[in-house]
């Protein structure tokens, strides 16, 4: 298991996803604003979608498969 941390599009929160857990990324419109704008989501095997802040969809697997992963500490 491999976690990252993803800032959501609409906040400054940040979501812990499970790589291995991706199943697709797309491009969507914004229902939000007016004009042509695209927000990347990243789909998870559980059905849920996380909008991010990416601007493509190759910066998303560029930071995935660069970011440092987060660790999750011994209790």
């Amino acid at each position: 298991m491999r976690f990252i941390s993803i800032e959501e599009y609409s906040s400054t929160q940040k979501v812990l996803v499970n790589v291995q857990h991706i199943s697709s990324i797309r491009s969507l419109p914004s229902t939000e604003t007016v004009g042509y704008q695209r927000i990347i989501h990243i789909s998870m095997s559980d059905g849920q979608s996380v909008p991010t802040k990416f601007t493509d969809i190759e910066s998303a697997i560029d930071y995935i498969q660069r970011a440092p992963s987060v660790s999750m500490g011994a209790a």
